[in-house]
């Protein structure tokens, strides 16, 4: 708190009030944080194998290899040995349950760590993957849950490799044949180029 409060006057916002609002809102999300972390390691038994951990994979998609790099934000393994990756986000929305369970970034995680994204923070070995989260600081949890002393998590099980492959054999696809045609779905209630987009009717009035 003492390194927020040191470094919050340099953050530039349109009115005092805001200001006052936007930190109150990061202390809830570093008090969140910090109850996630402590229940994390005393319910599940688990410890952290890695944080901010950088990865390089080739993965097969259809006729195509993918080569992706990123970054996994915390990875922790399980009384099992197994890994799940760990993804925080800040922002204000969260998808649905059933859009979690094909969520194409945990599924690409977890694809990744089966083809040795971790082996060099699990001792060289390739880990079984016990799924992923998403961990929403920003939004507490449900009553059932803890409350809002602790974040909204959203649990992905381990996916089946075909959904993910075949969803990244269709964006590679879309890729190298320079189709990038929008797509509508839930994510366009918070788009902010909905008034600007072709699939949308007041976009196509505009590009039209």
């Amino acid at each position: 708190m003492a390194r927020l409060d040191s470094v919050w006057d340099a953050l530039a916002f349109d009115a005092p009030w805001k200001s006052r609002q936007e930190k109150e809102n990061a202390r809830d999300a570093l008090e969140r944080f910090l109850r996630w972390h402590t229940d994390e390691r005393d319910i599940r038994g688990s410890t952290t194998a890695a944080s901010e951990h950088d990865f390089d994979v080739t993965l097969d998609a259809g006729p195509h290899q993918i080569r992706i790099r990123g970054t996994m934000d915390r990875v922790q393994r399980d009384d099992q040995g197994r890994a799940y990756v760990v993804d925080f986000k800040t922002g204000k929305q969260k998808p649905t349950g059933p859009d979690v369970e094909h969520h194409p970034q945990l599924a690409v995680y977890q694809l990744a760590v089966r083809q040795g994204a971790l082996d060099d923070a699990f001792d060289g070995r390739t880990p079984d993957t016990a799924g992923a989260q998403l961990v929403h600081l920003r939004l507490g949890a449900p009553r059932k849950e803890g409350g809002d002393a602790l974040p909204a998590v959203q649990t992905q099980p381990p996916p089946d490799d075909t959904w993910i492959g075949g969803l990244l054999a269709e964006a590679a696809g879309r890729v190298l044949d320079e189709r990038f045609t929008p797509t509508t779905g839930t994510h366009c209630t918070h788009c902010a180029f909905r008034a600007s987009c072709s699939a949308q009717p007041e976009g196509r009035q505009i590009i039209e």
